[in-house]
């Protein structure tokens, strides 16, 4: 209570139409701290409590009208004695009196004549027994309710489990009706193995003294319920059973362990329980002197459904792969485990289309081989999807301990680097590691950075081949064509960085530096006065696909001022494949403003004339590798010719690029292939020595009896272009 807060006195009530006494009692009452209210009779005190009533009432038994008895009886029909406290103050001390005071519900009966110092305690303790017996009242029921609201069931047992009493749980059924359970042992009740555990546990709480528990299930009518049981001693041979049904508790533990170690899309094992498994059976693996092998695989080309089908599609394909792992390849086939309960192959799903297999008790390689090779075709098999036949392949890197990793980071690095060789390789193959392939990734990695701080330091370099007319050797076209001067280690190879820029992305910002670049260099040769033919400019892949491409080209043309009608987008076969339909669209926009499209290295990809029809293709690029058969070549000869038809029969351009040598311009003279391309006519070149040979306007063409011209060495041939599908 605050300090300047006066304490709240009791209420006293004196009845008596005796003047003399009422001011002796109020005296009395307020020497020993109450507040006193008087009343001359019966009626005058009833009309008074219609308001909140007093602590106490000191009632005069002989009063004119009502007497006390009957004012008692009154009072104690609207409050009991625990809120008000009455005292029958009378001159009679009879027997009879003295029942019928109490019979009419009154707290205490005092006789005349008073003692008033006793009276005064008297009256006060009176009121506290009142006011105590009222708040143990309320305590009660608070406590009451309390209990009849938690869920808890509580049970009281002897120490042999026999139920003494019980209480069943707000909203909880009991494995059997509490009063059905009253006398009764829990070895006669319960399954055996629940009742022998808390009897266990009853043990342990008497023989300590202190608090325990257990967590046991039993089987309800709507299946198994989960509870816990905190038995605290009650004496020296009883106790107290707590219990609460935690099924849900458990059932969201469940969920929540499986959302933590559990893929949601596929149901497998994610990267965490892949991780913490592959421990545990590395840790068997040494403890059994036996191999253990991981398989990390990729799926090829996944993301390029992701885009066409939709990512609903790549979800569901994803399921059907997860799906067919599980259920067809079986650890049986090819190990066995007698001795294990958890027997078989461990799979999990690391992320995205990355899966990996854990195979244990491996005998040999031969055996992981095996697994690799049934599980590609497993793979392999088309699944449909929608309207749909839907076919992937992958990329497996097999990693075994303990030769090539003993702890479960380094195989699973190990694995993943063997998944990258795989992928170079060709796709759709799997590899085993060797230490050798930690270099080549080292290397990768470096040569990533390095490109990435060559694209800000500006070390990329262009130079451009002219494509010339095969009549009269009029240059027609360019190709603009991408360097790279190192610091350190000099002009790197297309060949080199190129794939690596594909990989990590940075070819979209090379290739917007390719095109800028270019472009500018036309601007710039026209405001020269040089007469500049088409500049033909490769396009990769995810180029095509960033969604700012299209913009990106307007922008540039836009800004190098340079007419629509001298730019040409070189595609190869691979991006025409499966094209969104917002590329195809796109392109079509482009080839309305004026820019040319061709196909690069046509034959060596998907060669269809549906996407030629599909596309706005106006000119077919020959590969350098059947042009380097000819004339000598039966198939590469027929190829070549096949294509020049073709591309007449359905009105495009054609070009025959990595011309070497005079029989080479000779067959493809005669075989009518209007433009050529390479090392016979020029190599790449500068951009000053480029816009002198514009100047000049044309090329002499060599004839096979100019020996100068007979042939053409070929070491340092340019064989990769800005971009190229790997």
């Amino acid at each position: 209570m605050p300090a300047n807060e006066q304490p709240v006195l009791p209420t006293a009530l004196i009845v008596d139409d005796d003047y003399v006494m009422r001011m002796l009692e109020r005296e009395t009452l307020v020497q020993f701290g109450f507040a006193v209210i008087e009343a001359e009779d019966g009626e005058q005190a009833l009309a008074m409590l219609d308001g909140p009533p007093p602590d106490l009432v000191l009632l005069d038994v002989e009063m004119p009208g009502i007497d006390g008895f009957e004012v008692c009886h009154r009072l104690r029909k609207r409050w009991d004695m625990t809120r008000v406290s009455i005292i029958m103050v009378t001159g009679m001390d009879d027997l009879t009196s003295i029942n019928r005071a109490y019979d009419s519900g009154a707290n205490d009966f005092v006789a005349k004549p008073i003692n008033w110092p006793i009276f005064g305690h008297r009256a006060r303790y009176v009121w506290r027994s009142a006011l105590a017996a009222r708040q143990l009242s309320e305590l009660k029921e608070r406590q009451a309710a309390i209990m009849r609201a938690i869920p808890d069931m509580i049970f009281v047992m002897d120490w042999q489990g026999t139920y003494l009493e019980g209480k069943e749980g707000y909203g909880t059924a009991a494995f059997a009706p509490v009063n059905e359970l009253l006398g009764k042992t829990m070895s006669s009740v319960l399954p055996s193995d629940v009742a022998n555990a808390i009897q266990q546990v009853i043990d342990l709480t008497l023989l300590r003294g202190t608090l325990q528990s257990v967590v046991y299930k039993l089987p309800m009518p709507d299946g198994i319920h989960h509870y816990e049981a905190r038995v605290a001693p009650n004496g020296v041979d009883k106790v107290v059973l707590v219990v609460r049904d935690i099924t849900l508790q458990k059932l969201n533990e469940d969920k929540i362990r499986r959302l933590a170690y559990f893929d949601t899309l596929t149901g497998m094992p994610n990267r965490q329980n892949f991780l913490e498994r592959l421990d545990r059976e590395l840790l068997r693996a040494r403890q059994s002197n036996s191999l253990v092998a991981l398989l990390f695989l990729d799926l090829d080309g996944f993301k390029r459904i992701n885009d066409t089908l939709g990512h609903s599609a790549g979800d569901y394909l994803l399921q059907m792969l997860a799906d067919r792992m599980k259920e067809k390849l079986r650890a049986g086939d090819f190990i066995a485990r007698p001795a294990l309960d958890e027997s078989g192959l461990h799979f999990a799903r690391l992320g995205g289309d990355e899966f990996t297999v854990v195979l244990p008790d491996v005998v040999d390689k031969q055996t992981t081989c095996l697994v690799a090779t049934r599980l590609q075709a497993l793979l392999q098999a088309p699944v449909v999807i929608g309207a749909q036949e839907v076919s992937v392949t992958s990329s497996i890197g097999i990693a075994i301990f303990p030769t090539d990793g003993e702890d479960a980071a380094t195989l699973l690095k190990h694995a993943d680097t063997a998944m990258y060789h795989a992928k170079d390789v060709g796709r759709n193959n799997w590899q085993l590691y060797d230490p050798s392939l930690t270099a080549q990734t080292t290397a990768r990695l470096s040569l990533e950075s390095d490109l990435r701080r060559g694209l800000e330091r500006g070390e990329f370099r262009l130079m451009y081949q002219p494509q010339v007319n095969a009549a009269d050797g009029a240059i027609v076209g360019i190709e603009a064509l991408i360097r790279w001067q190192h610091p350190e280690h000099g002009m790197v190879s297309p060949a080199q960085f190129i794939p690596v820029a594909e990989e990590s992305g940075l070819i979209v910002p090379i290739g917007a530096w390719v095109l800028a670049t270019a472009c500018r260099q036309v601007g710039d040769w026209l405001r020269r006065g040089v007469v500049t033919p088409r500049m033909a400019i490769n396009v990769s892949a995810r180029q095509l696909r960033a969604p700012d491409f299209l913009a990106t080209v307007a922008a540039t043309i836009a800004d190098t001022g340079i007419s629509t009608e001298q730019l040409e987008l070189e595609l190869t076969e691979s991006i025409l494949m499966e094209p969104e339909s917002r590329q195809v669209q796109g392109l079509y926009r482009l080839r309305a403003l004026g820019v040319h499209f061709s196909i690069d290295d046509f034959g060596t990809g998907y060669s269809s004339l549906s996407y030629i029809k599909r596309f706005p293709i106006g000119m077919l690029k020959i590969d350098q590798s059947f042009v380097r058969g000819l004339p000598d070549s039966v198939n590469d000869a027929g190829i070549a010719t096949a294509i020049i038809a073709m591309a007449r029969s359905l009105d495009l351009d054609v070009i025959a690029e990595g011309v070497e040598s005079c029989a080479q311009l000779e067959f493809l003279q005669q075989a009518g292939c209007p433009k050529l391309q390479g090392y016979l006519f020029s190599r790449p070149l500068p951009a000053d020595a480029m816009e002198a040979l514009l100047r000049q306007g044309s090329i002499v063409l060599p004839s096979k009896h100019d020996t100068k011209y007979a042939t053409v060495p070929v070491h340092g041939r340019d064989t990769t272009n800005i971009a190229r599908e790997q």
